[in-house]
């Protein structure tokens, strides 16, 4: 056992040395204040970035009587390189909603997001990108939005609100409710 201590002693002291302060490299300094580290600083600057781009939003509601009604608006954004969409339950805990969008252009694209349950909660954000937009609307956005009802209390009427977001200037149209077993846009 002494033989194996004897050996072993000297790698943790080279170890040591090449590794730490005492071999003329600075060590680690202690943060004494609460500011961000520049690490911190750019990991944060995207989305700072992203929220400060925003510069249109609108809070529409959606209206159900039924669980197999789909509220539908139309979505047209000029200026814009993408529309985000968000969704919570109004009223009564326990109700789970989805939205689906999808913009269409010379890539059309899709999104959906739903709420977690809790009345006033939202769920995460989802996105539909601008990819050109059509040769009739060249670099806008097109998009429908697509409200239903997935599952919970089943009290209805029954309501939630959807948020919606863009870097570039929108209008909202509302296109009505309308049966549907197949919810995909």
């Amino acid at each position: 056992m002494r033989r194996q201590t004897l050996w072993i002693l000297p790698l943790l002291v080279v170890a040591f040395v090449l590794g730490g302060p005492a071999c003329g490299q600075e060590g680690e300094k202690e943060r004494t204040t609460n500011e961000p580290t520049k690490a911190e600083i750019e990991a944060q600057q995207p989305a700072e970035l992203l929220a400060a781009a925003k510069k249109w939003r609108e809070v529409v509601t959606c209206s159900l009587a039924r669980p197999s009604e789909v509220q539908r608006y139309n979505v047209r954004c000029t200026g814009a390189t993408l529309l985000d969409v968000r969704i919570s339950d109004c009223c009564i805990s326990g109700d789970h909603w989805e939205a689906k969008s999808k913009n269409w252009d010379r890539a059309p694209n899709t999104a959906a997001t739903t709420s977690p349950g809790p009345a006033g909660q939202y769920g995460l954000t989802s996105r539909v990108y601008n990819y050109g937009g059509t040769p009739q609307n060249p670099n806008s956005i097109n998009a429908e939005v697509d409200c239903s009802y997935l599952h919970g209390v089943d009290v209805f009427p029954a309501g939630s609100y959807i948020t919606l977001s863009s870097d570039g200037t929108c209008t909202v149209t509302d296109l009505g409710k309308r049966d549907s077993i197949n919810r995909t846009p």
